[in-house]
């Protein structure tokens, strides 16, 4: 072997050994981070609070929806949502003209089976 081929054996020998230790020193980094994380979120979530006693069943109502439902829907909805809220819930209207053309050009390009 001549010198230049074994100065590229050993650079390239050396080069995988580099990423090698950076490799493992990122998944440790992230480990200790993850661990952190959940260490803090246990810590910080809040206690659970207790149930409410159930309330009787809401009579059915004919016309529409019990109010009752509805705030027991909401109080579902705000318990999964968290800090979050729902502002409008509703069908979208669809845009006319050329910004519906080009959103529906876009949204069918990230279709992977073009059926032209």
């Amino acid at each position: 072997m001549t010198a230049q081929a074994s100065t590229a054996v050993s650079l390239a020998l050396f080069s995988y050994a580099l990423m090698a230790v950076i490799a493992v020193a990122t998944a440790v980094l992230i480990a200790a981070l993850v661990a952190g994380l959940a260490r803090a979120s246990r810590s910080a979530a809040p206690a659970p609070r207790p149930v409410a006693a159930a309330s009787p069943p809401a009579p059915i109502v004919e016309a529409g929806l019990d109010p009752a439902v509805v705030a027991v829907i909401a109080a579902a909805v705000q318990t999964v949502a968290g800090g979050h809220r729902i502002v409008w819930i509703g069908e979208t209207p669809s845009a006319g003209g050329w910004t519906g053309e080009v959103r529906q050009r876009h949204h069918g390009s990230h279709h992977p089976h073009h059926d032209r």
